[in-house]
């Protein structure tokens, strides 16, 4: 089976962390006879870090990692949480949608935010803990996966399910078979509905993620 290599441009440190983690399970596995790399490789240099969501900041980052990777086999895509795109804050969506043909390819997106993502590893019974919160409408307000709340509304409660959650720490065990196929079973409850509407084209890093895996170690992820 040949090799497989994605650069990964992400918005922040908690989804480099994530690659992180993610390479090194990936790079123990067992590859094939005559073969001296895994399957998969999925990269996330600290440089290719954007450090923030916003699209000009992902756009920019994206030029920055095709020039450093531009003599290298594979394909870049870009990472990033869909809330301040689903609410158009500071005019992100408007942005993205006026792309057109720019070379900036579509994202690939966390609904809504990494920690939205990091609970479809969970077992089931703390997922459900989870899409119970996201579903609840509160104080008059839309739920959390209908309109995203900030961190700051939602951390306590997701450290309730997950005590030991750090904003950019995760925990070196994190990533396993276990956890993936929890991702590749619960990524269905991801609300992306918006997105067919709001962002026609885009994707879903849970989706892009689990399909590669799949293809790449079909035995692990049947």
């Amino acid at each position: 089976m040949s090799m497989s290599r994605y650069v990964i441009v992400c918005e922040g440190k908690s989804e480099w962390t994530y690659l992180q983690r993610l390479k090194g399970f990936l790079d123990d596995q067992a590859v094939d006879q005559g073969a001296y790399l895994p399957a998969l490789q999925l990269i996330g240099p600290y440089n290719a870090v954007a450090k923030g969501g916003r699209f000009g900041t992902l756009k920019q980052q994206y030029k920055a990692t095709c020039k450093t990777e531009r003599n290298k086999a594979g394909f870049i895509r870009i990472w990033a949480d869909f809330d301040l795109y689903l609410r158009n804050d500071k005019n992100n969506a408007t942005a993205y949608k006026s792309k057109g043909a720019s070379g900036i390819p579509h994202f690939h997106f966390s609904f809504h935010n990494f920690e939205d993502f990091y609970a479809l590893h969970l077992d089931d019974a703390s997922f459900q803990r989870w899409i119970a919160f996201g579903q609840q409408s509160r104080s008059g307000r839309q739920s959390h996966f209908a309109w995203p709340f900030h961190s700051e509304e939602y951390l306590q409660e997701f450290r309730r399910i997950v005590p030991d959650y750090r904003k950019g720490e995760i925990p070196s065990d994190f990533v396993s078979w276990t956890s993936l196929n929890n991702l590749r079973r619960n990524k269905s409850s991801c609300p992306k509905g918006a997105i067919l509407t709001s962002l026609p084209g885009a994707g879903c890093f849970a989706e892009f993620l689990t399909e590669k895996l799949c293809n790449s170690y079909p035995k692990e992820m049947p």
